[in-house]
């Protein structure tokens, strides 16, 4: 009898635990059609029509007018690489290791928002810069070794300087900071830090 009422609770319990996430299916399902509904219709609660091609492309073309340009990121990019010497100079390591992710997030937006330029395949010189000259920055960073980060930020600079030569920009000159790129941030580490 006991073995027969154990069934018998576990088959409800099975059903219940059926019907629940038959319910919570048709709820996501729902969801999912409300959402796919916004992404297609103008975003009026009505339902709106659904935007054409020619309003997608004209809404694109807005969108890529009001990004970053080139130069605005690789501006970014250059000075997160003199922070990212200073600190490392300043043996502030948890700062190099922040300033060198920031590196790779700059380059991998750059070749999201500009894949190619001048008729270069940007997308694929910061994919070869992010294997190579990154990941010697980052074991340097991470081995704590000033020489070996010196080493690695020269190799870094003559890639960028080479990616400048071939995208018709030789006028553009990375070279080693002398100076820190602002004034207002410690380089060594912070007290209790």
């Amino acid at each position: 009898m006991n073995l027969e009422r154990a069934t018998l609770v576990v088959a409800v319990i099975a059903l219940l635990t059926t019907g629940w996430c038959a319910w919570r299916i048709q709820g996501l399902e729902a969801r999912l059609d409300r959402e796919s509904g916004k992404l297609t219709s103008r975003g009026q609660s009505g339902g709106g029509p659904p935007q054409q091609p020619a309003e997608i492309e004209q809404r694109l073309k807005k969108l890529e007018a009001a990004s970053p340009k080139l130069g605005e990121i690789m501006s970014g990019i250059q000075l997160h690489l003199a922070k990212l010497y200073f600190a490392s100079e300043a043996r502030n390591w948890d700062l190099a290791r922040f300033e060198r992710g920031e590196l790779e997030e700059g380059l991998t937006a750059a070749a999201t928002l500009r894949p190619e330029e001048n008729g270069v395949n940007l997308a694929g010189i910061f994919e070869a810069f992010k294997q190579t000259q990154l990941v010697s920055l980052k074991d340097a960073v991470e081995m704590k070794d000033r020489g070996l980060l010196r080493e690695a930020y020269r190799d870094s600079i003559l890639m960028c300087n080479t990616c400048h030569q071939s995208t018709g920009r030789p006028f553009i000159s990375i070279t080693i900071p002398t100076n820190p790129p602002v004034s207002n941030q410690r380089w060594d580490q912070a007290p209790g830090g």
